[in-house]
């Protein structure tokens, strides 16, 4: 996965909104088993918006951006809601497709 792809699909996660690890893997031109390795890249390049990326059921990583007590106030800040499961609203759920990408 090209690493300007991974910038632009991840600073093009709207605020208030989030894409899972795999969607952004896919819509960066890699594939959704990626994703495991995607939370470390993000924190290297120190991509903006990489606190939008969430795993597929809508919860922070435990190891989101190194610090997932921040990621997650900072959705919060951006109106973002989570339930009584810590589950970000699937409403709010970016998916992007890899043509979309690619068409920035």
């Amino acid at each position: 996965m090209d690493r300007d792809k991974l910038r632009t699909v991840v600073e093009g996660i709207p605020a208030g909104s989030w894409m899972s690890y795999a969607d952004v893997c896919v819509a960066a031109g890699g594939f959704a088993d990626e994703a495991r390795a995607v939370n470390q890249r993000l924190m290297a390049l120190e991509i903006a918006g990489a606190h939008r990326v969430l795993r597929a059921d809508g919860r922070v990583a435990p190891t989101a951006l190194g610090d997932p007590e921040r990621a997650r106030a900072l959705l919060e800040g951006e109106g973002l809601a989570f339930d009584e499961r810590d589950r970000a609203s699937q409403d709010a759920r970016v998916r992007q497709t890899e043509e979309a990408a690619a068409a920035r």
